[in-house]
């Protein structure tokens, strides 16, 4: 299985079958077997550059189909913008790009799709291009929606929200790489040079004390340099959201609940940063997802958390109310903050699901809130950028009785908003994109 072929199988298992790109790739990568790394790399662009470029490569061929992109059956449609991508980004000669797609096609009996993509296909080698974008300056949103390939919807609540120029700049961002990020559970410094032992380029993180920030090297080379130092891939921002939520618990025989917390990086961090003797509680919906939580937690040796299959929304079996020393609520949300690695979201993202969401994260926050002890602060968190996600459910949260709580002490100033909330943007801070509010009755 060559690149293309390779990453045509992902992209469908992405369309037709609802994976997450970063997943299916991996495990076609992994079962695909030792190849060469330059066919790796190109089945990798090819995914996340199609996927990032997806309604921009829609716009590209649309004068050259006589249906919608958006309405032609999923291979079709998977197999006009891999030929697009190549054609337009990667600048393919026109031979190899038009004439795999249809190879493509032809694979999986789409006989006369295979026609009409080599139709297509041949009419934009004829004339390759994007559309021209409409100025900045007068149509904000529609330039961000088509220089960067987002929904107009989503150009349209970030240029409203954070104005022309950072909402550019944010989408920009949003197309690239995410980096690698690290948290080294009990040794940054020596894990930082035991990586450029190795050669490999890692620094330590501008913001958070225990992460390490890595260019240009994959996990299991990192793994392998490590050796026996203990860490864990988790961006810069979730690391924050920890920090932001009980930094100044730490090293104090404490406990924090923790009430949304597969797949448990955030209960982990709140294990390692806590005093022997301290609990964790982590509450999961879903009991696959808190049977793994709980095996992963003892193959760390963090006998500290206890794991509740609970609805958070709900009373908690067996949680006292006010017994907890700080609360968590990592809320399940739009993800529109993590698109650099699943750019597959603003493909299936749409405007109703904010309101639905938001609703969700009220409700997770005022049933968890009542755990929190008298003075102990409740925060609210999510890895999407929205204000109906973000800061119109902190308003709603103030209006029905909590207030603000400080930051703790030393918490990096240029992330928090005038209003001491908690905001990483990829395009401020080279991380994912959170929102998260410190509260407390």
């Amino acid at each position: 299985m060559n690149a293309r072929k390779l990453a045509f199988e992902v992209l469908r298992r992405v369309e037709e079958g609802g994976a997450y790109a970063s997943r299916a790739l991996d495990a076609a990568l992994a079962g695909a077997g030792a190849r060469d790394p330059r066919e790796a790399g190109l089945a990798t662009e090819l995914v996340y550059g199609t996927l990032r470029r997806a309604l921009a490569l829609d716009a590209a061929l649309a004068p050259h189909s006589r249906r919608p992109v958006a309405a032609l059956d999923p291979p079709a449609r998977i197999a006009l913008r891999l030929g697009a991508y190549q054609l337009l980004v990667l600048r393919t000669p026109a031979h190899a790009a038009v004439g795999e797609a249809v190879a493509l096609v032809k694979a999986v009996d789409h006989g006369r799709a295979a026609g009409y993509v080599n139709a297509v296909l041949r009419a934009l080698a004829r004339a390759p291009g994007f559309p021209e974008p409409p100025p900045l300056a007068t149509d904000p949103a529609g330039h961000v929606a088509a220089a960067e390939a987002l929904p107009r919807w989503l150009a349209e609540e970030w240029v409203a929200w954070l104005g022309p120029e950072e909402a550019l700049a944010l989408a920009r961002a949003m197309n690239g790489p995410a980096p690698l990020c690290l948290r080294a559970a009990t040794d940054r410094d020596g894990l930082v040079a035991r990586l450029r032992a190795a050669g490999i380029d890692a620094a330590p993180a501008p913001r958070a004390p225990e992460g390490v920030r890595v260019t240009g090297a994959p996990v299991a080379a990192v793994a392998r340099a490590a050796g026996d130092l203990a860490f864990q891939v988790q961006d810069e921002a979730a690391q924050l959201v920890t920090l932001f939520a009980a930094g100044e618990l730490r090293g104090a025989k404490a406990r924090v609940l923790d009430a949304c917390a597969a797949p448990g990086g955030k209960a982990f961090h709140l294990a390692e940063l806590l005093a022997p003797g301290s609990e964790v509680v982590a509450v999961e919906l879903h009991p696959r997802k808190a049977d793994a939580l709980a095996r992963e937690a003892a193959r760390r040796g963090l006998a500290g958390i206890r794991v509740i299959c609970a609805d958070a929304a709900r009373p908690v079996p067996g949680l006292e109310p006010g017994s907890f020393d700080a609360v968590l609520v990592d809320a399940p949300c739009a993800g529109l903050g993590t698109l650099r690695r699943h750019p597959e979201l603003k493909l299936r993202r749409a405007p109703e699901d904010l309101p639905r969401m938001a609703a969700l994260q009220r409700e997770i926050a005022a049933s968890a809130a009542r755990y929190a002890g008298a003075g102990a602060p409740v925060t609210y968190s999510i890895c999407s950028l929205s204000r109906v996600e973000g800061p119109d459910v902190v308003r709603g949260l103030l209006e029905t009785g909590f207030r603000r709580a400080p930051p703790p002490a030393g918490f990096p100033a240029d992330v928090l908003t005038p209003d001491g909330d908690l905001l990483t943007l990829p395009s401020r801070h080279g991380t994912d994109g959170f929102f998260a509010a410190r509260l407390m009755r």
